[in-house]
């Protein structure tokens, strides 16, 4: 997300905090008059700020408290810090039993944040509905531990109430570099905030002008819209006093119901981006085994910290900060791109599912389209990858500390897993030519030993390929002499192990090419250990230990004899009946190459029927005993005619 981007988030979350901070004068059991200029004059008076106001005043009938012109700025902070307000008027202003105060509406013209020299932003016809703030009393914000403070500040906001909060507009400027955005960020409005939770957040529309060395950047957005911002969640996971005896309960806690971002565009010289909506659902905070906040709280206090300890706290760290956030989804949609070269470039959807240090439930895109100048065109209904499961934080601390020490390790857990991958609807053109498309394509991994799947499906469907797509010369020319111009085809596979037997089982193997032939085969081998899948070397050698327990193979007609036949009758100049019969009729002769008489008693028949009329040749074979595969495959290559007595290969041929 840009810097943009996320600066409109964190103002989006912080009005509110601003708005209810403007009125935190009445700290003490006192009139509200004596109250605002205790609170003042007692900031004023701290060596960390300077507080002041112009005047104020009380009408008893309206039961209203009316402060001009309070400005308070910071005096210690190494970025200046400034918060002034115009006019600020109190109604029915109620001190609690515990320090805290309410009001049934509290009002101000105006208002400015400066900080620094970074930016300020300015607020206009604040409003505030039945507010109920706590003690702040107790609150102490301490400059070496910056982070923390305000965790606790967040802990105490979380405990107030408030039926409303609007901001008639806000408008915002950023320095950086030398250069200067200025942003406005319209209405701003809270509804319902009671328990710690703020049911919902509305703020736009939106606009902001950054210059940049190549021409103005502007970005645009109708409208934010948030529901459930849960603040006691955001400080039971930030504020270090809350581990109980100092140890996370690693519980996920929502701090965000939804977010949304509606229309959304960035302008750039000679491009943009346009985007209908950006979402965040089920934004999900927990506390890791120990907090970071103390590292935190390290760098905003010494920026000036030298790199080995620097290096040595982000490692210390690194398990909490990488595994104390998750994401039930996030999701751009409708996202359009211009840019040169780029004819259209349409995304209707792109996702996120599940999102955190345990790993990624889905990564997908729908409705892509995108064509570029001279290049072709892509599309695809779905492309999803997802099922990822990621080692734990503190392995890949524990993997650090030893790689940094000069300790051996396995690198074998720190591999992600993956579940599956999906494509759907995927076509690709170039020059008004479709070069290849696939209806469905799907591949799913699971029951993983480690890093290894031991079960592997993958299914294929409308597969669609130009013959150019083809690298092999002489397989296009044959697939053309066949009559083919595309090959079109299913495919699809099932690979399991089973420890019970240790057997490696191939099942469901089909590849089926339109008008051609489909071909079945199933195959069992065992010898496959544990042991060896654990330890890549073993597996590496594993094949020497396997053992060939069955297998079969049969091949469906679907017109590949009627073509072969046919082609290679019109290459002689003979009639395709005519040598479909003087084929079959010489086939006992061709089969004497194969030196195994019996095998060629067994195979010349069944061939005979398959090429006389269309039918399904089924080839299986099941030795008495499993034959060792390193015995098939010296016996494959030294004396081939072995083949089928080894295996004990039967073969049949059946027709419709």
């Amino acid at each position: 997300m840009s810097r943009s981007s996320l600066r409109v988030r964190l103002l989006a979350a912080g009005v509110s905090a601003f708005a209810m901070t403007a009125s935190l004068p009445a700290l003490a059991e006192e009139p509200i008059e004596t109250a605002i200029r205790n609170w003042v004059s007692t900031l004023d008076a701290s060596p960390n700020w300077v507080a002041g106001f112009s005047e104020l005043s009380y009408d008893e009938g309206r039961r209203t408290a009316t402060l001009r012109n309070l400005t308070i700025r910071s005096e210690t902070l190494a970025t200046k810090l400034e918060i002034s307000f115009g006019t600020i008027a109190i109604t029915n202003y109620a001190e609690a039993a515990d320090g805290g105060f309410k009001a049934s509406e509290i009002t101000a013209d105006s208002g400015k944040l400066v900080v620094g020299e970074f930016g300020s932003s300015t607020l206009s016809d604040i409003r505030v509905d039945n507010l109920s703030v706590p003690s702040f009393v107790n609150y102490v914000f301490d400059q070496n531990r910056i982070f923390t403070s305000l965790a606790k500040g967040w802990g105490i906001i979380a405990k107030a109430s408030v039926d409303s909060i609007r901001v008639g507009r806000i408008q915002a400027t950023e320095t950086s570099e030398g250069q200067t955005s200025a942003a406005s960020f319209g209405s701003y409005e809270l509804k319902g905030m009671a328990n710690g939770v703020i049911d919902q957040v509305t703020m736009g529309p939106i606009s902001q002008e950054m210059p940049s060395p190549d021409g103005l950047i502007k970005f645009t957005i109708d409208k934010i819209e948030a529901r459930k911002y849960d603040l006691d969640a955001l400080s039971a996971v930030l504020d270090p006093d809350r581990y109980a005896g100092g140890v996370g309960d690693g519980k996920w806690r929502t701090a965000l119901g939804l977010e949304v971002y509606r229309n959304f565009s960035i302008e750039m010289p000679g491009a943009s981006v346009r985007m209908g909506s950006f979402e965040m659902e089920n934004l999900r905070l927990r506390q890791p085994k120990k907090s970071f906040t103390d590292f935190l709280d390290t760098f905003l206090s010494k920026p000036d910290l030298p790199d080995n300890e620097a290096a040595r706290l982000v490692r210390d760290n690194f398990a909490g900060l990488l595994s104390f956030a998750g994401v039930g989804s996030l999701r751009l949609s409708d996202l359009d791109v211009t840019a040169p070269e780029v004819e259209r470039f349409h995304l209707g959807d792109f996702h996120f599912n599940d999102f955190s240090s345990d790993g990624i439930g889905e990564i997908g895109v729908h409705d892509l389209d995108v064509a570029i100048q001279d290049k072709g065109t892509l599309g695809a209904e779905r492309l999803a990858v997802g099922g990822f499961k990621f080692p734990s934080p503190e392995l890949l601390v524990s993997s650090m500390y030893a790689s940094e020490s000069g300790i051996d390790f396995d690198p074998m857990p720190l591999i992600p897993t993956m579940g599956f991958a999906e494509a759907v609807g995927v076509d690709v053109t170039q020059g008004g030519k479709k070069l290849g498309a696939v209806d469905r394509a799907r591949i799913d991994l699971g029951d993983y030993i480690g890093p290894v799947p031991t079960s592997i499906a993958s299914d294929v469907r409308g597969l669609d390929l130009d013959l150019s797509q083809i690298d092999d010369r002489r397989a296009r020319e044959m697939i053309k002499g066949l009559g083919y111009d595309r090959l079109v085809a299913d495919y699809g596979f099932r690979l399991s192990w089973r420890e019970a037997d240790e057997a490696v089982i191939l099942d469901g193997f089909k590849l089926a090419i339109k008008d051609l032939a489909t071909m079945n085969a199933d195959a069992t081998l065992t010898g496959l250990t544990r042991q060896a899948i654990q330890d890549p070397k073993q597996l590496e050698g594993a094949l020497s230990s396997l053992l060939f327990t069955r297998g079969k193979l049969s091949v469906e007609d679907k017109s590949i004899v009627e073509r072969a036949v046919g082609m290679q009758a019109k290459k002689m100049n003979v009639e395709p009946d005519k040598f479909r019969q003087q084929i079959a009729g010489a086939l006992p002769l061709f089969l004497m190459v194969l030196k195994n008489p019996g095998f060629q008693a067994k195979l010349a028949p069944a061939l005979q029927a398959f090429i006389k009329a269309p039918g399904t040749m089924t080839i299986t074979a099941a030795p008495a005993t499993p034959v060792p595969l390193m015995k098939l495959i010296e016996t494959a290559d030294s004396a081939p005619q072995k083949l089928p007595d080894l295996l004990q290969v039967e073969i049949k041929t059946t027709n419709p």
